[in-house]
């Protein structure tokens, strides 16, 4: 033992005549610096790679980054007198930039309103400069342009909401819908069709897919409640059934269905319909295109854990506006041709100098979170430990393109059946008939902008608690319409002061999943709680707890189901390449309202 101290023990004999010797024990101050070393110790080696491993899987910091590409198709066109917004849009027809009374003397109503399309600026991440509403010309910089338009979050799903209110139309010009819950399930239309073999079948379409295998059953729902015309849009809860017995022929109500096959004649249908055969059952009882919700059941003796439940995501920002840096890539540029046209100042509205103007361009952007996300805490609507999280994009409208005087939002919203590309726009994604938004506008934009901790809508999902999976059934999607006030549509009416109606949408996905961790496709078992992870689930069939693991990282179980991202100064550091896509949902299109326009000329090419 090493001290600071010299001690020395002498006997009692050697001290003086007589002395006594005594027991004498020693205690070590807490000074010592050494300790006896086993010699198990003294031959453990380190493996390197296995602790690497280890630290990994046990760390819960992510540091997020990745690479954003805007995609979009500037087509819909419009009319302004704003002159702010004249400054800057794409006129058409490309040669008159607006009406010329000299040089088109024939032409009574010169100058504004102006035909054409918005400028590229109205979509890019950091607009180069103020080309909306005069209102907002005072508030631009340098170092905020990156929120003008759309602002960037971190988010993951904190919980679900079964009763978020939804609508699914039939009919667009009649109008014929169903309001349902999305707890009511998947909606549907149905009729009687005789298929290849000859048989009488009962075929159910859905606008989504459904998740439904043959062997399996759906169940009808009798909750939603139907508009419009009856003729067009009835509900569907349940069917007559005749068998026949010893004791006679009986008729009884049928809402439990088994599935004989999926699709139709034409490829690629099997997700979206149903086909149940109609032996027994009424046919005529099935009203001309009804409508309906149905839930997907796996076993009919087990409805308890094989019903599917439905549900929508809820989603909880964990980062700020001010939070996250983006940048333009060094050397890309876009897959797609740039386009754009250089107007004369004779050809331009109120003596506005000479100027460019770009109608497309795709541009590259690298974004990085400066948030350390710290995962452990977090967990999901199933009361799991996070295995993904989401780049959450939000328009902000500071140029004020957007409608928003309505809603106080500058986006409407809907799920897959409410973007159906048939040449109608579902009145559901208007968010002046439906200001249920929580992103709040005023005429500087969308102000504040949403913080950390806020709650919004999510995917409609379901979850079946015999496979203890979710399936994502439809992506939110939001919608964006000119605002009146900028410009309006061509078509809808002779200015502001016209009718206020959606006829022409743009719609992208505001989150953006990145995942983090994988469950693993297998599903384990254990009797005992304490061996089993809190996220286990008791089966009252089984009598067991069951779950699905969470898969070790860089730990594939087939060639998808599996992550891997670089682990480095105890942090992972996942990467995610974005496609930002905003697509035109169009109504009633004419030559007029799209363009087709050429690569970037001038006038004099």
């Amino acid at each position: 033992m090493s001290n600071e101290k010299n001690i020395r023990i002498v006997r009692g004999v050697s001290k003086f005549a007589g002395s006594v010797n005594k027991d004498i024990t020693l205690k070590p101050l807490l000074t010592s610096d050494e300790r006896t070393l086993i010699q198990g110790d003294r031959n453990l080696v380190l493996n390197l790679s296995d602790q690497f491993d280890f630290e990994r899987d046990y760390c819960t910091t992510y540091r997020m980054y990745g690479k954003l590409d805007i995609l979009y198709n500037n087509i819909i066109s419009g009319e302004t007198s704003n002159s702010n917004f004249l400054g800057n849009m794409y006129f058409t027809p490309a040669h008159l930039g607006c009406p010329d009374p000299v040089a088109y003397p024939s032409n009574p109503s010169a100058g504004p309103p102006c035909v054409g399309m918005p400028t590229a600026m109205a979509f890019d991440f950091i607009p180069t400069k103020i080309y909306g509403d005069s209102a907002a010309a005072s508030t631009y910089s340098v170092l905020s342009a990156y929120t003008d338009n759309w602002v960037v979050y971190i988010s993951y799903i904190s919980d679900s909401n079964p009763d978020e209110p939804m609508r699914f139309y039939t009919e667009y010009d009649t109008p014929s819908y169903m309001d349902f819950i999305a707890s009511d399930g998947i909606p549907f239309t149905v009729e009687v069709v005789i298929d290849n073999s000859g048989r009488e079948t009962m075929r159910f379409t859905t606008p989504v897919p459904h998740g439904v295998s043959p062997g399996e059953y759906i169940e009808l729902q009798s909750t939603p409640t139907v508009g419009g015309p009856p003729s067009t849009a009835n509900l569907m809860t349940d069917i007559s059934l005749t068998y026949t017995t010893p004791g006679g022929t009986f008729t009884t109500q049928q809402n439990l269905f088994k599935v004989d096959s999926l699709g139709n004649e034409f490829a690629n249908t099997d997700e979206y319909v149903i086909n149940v055969n109609t032996v027994g059952l009424d046919a005529t009882s099935i009203v001309t295109n009804p409508v309906g919700t149905l839930k997907r059941i796996i076993n009919p003796n087990n409805t308890i854990e094989s019903k599917s439940n439905y549900y929508s995501h809820t989603h909880k920002l964990i980062t700020t506006p001010n939070d996250y840096t983006l940048d333009r890539t060094g050397f890309e540029v876009g897959v797609y041709n740039k386009k754009g046209r250089v107007f004369k100042s004779k050809k331009t509205p109120l003596n506005f100098p000479g100027t460019t103007t770009i109608l497309e361009e795709y541009k590259s952007y690298t974004w990085v979170c400066t948030l350390d996300i710290d995962v452990d805490g977090y967990y999901d609507n199933l009361n799991r430990p996070l295995t993904d999280l989401y780049l959450t994009v939000f328009p902000t409208n500071r140029n004020l393109m957007w409608n928003y005087q309505a809603a106080g939002s500058p986006a409407g919203y809907g799920w897959d059946w409410n973007f159906r590309k048939i040449g109608m726009i579902d009145p559901f994604v208007d968010n002046d008939t439906n200001p249920s938004n929580v992103i709040q506008s005023n005429n500087s934009g969308v102000s504040p902008l949403p913080n950390s901790g806020s709650t919004y809508r999510g995917a409609f999902v379901e979850y079946n608690g015999l496979e203890l999976e979710e399936r994502i059934i439809s992506e939110l999607g939001y919608s964006l319409k000119f605002n009146k006030d900028v410009m309006y549509e061509v078509g809808t009416g002779s200015g502001p002061a016209g009718p206020e109606f959606v006829k022409s949408i743009y719609k992208y996905r505001p989150h953006n999943r990145i995942p983090i961790r994988k469950l693993s496709r297998s599903i384990r078992t254990n009797d005992a709680l304490f061996t089993a992870p809190q996220y286990s689930v008791y089966s009252l069939a089984d009598n067991t707890f069951r779950w699905r693991p969470i898969l070790p990282i860089e730990f594939y179980d087939d060639n998808t189901n599996g992550v891997s991202y670089p682990y480095l100064n105890n942090a992972h550091y996942p990467h995610h390449n974005l496609e930002f896509i905003v697509e035109p949902i169009l109504h009633n299109y004419t030559a007029q309202t799209i363009n087709v326009i050429s690569t970037f000329i001038d006038d004099c090419e």
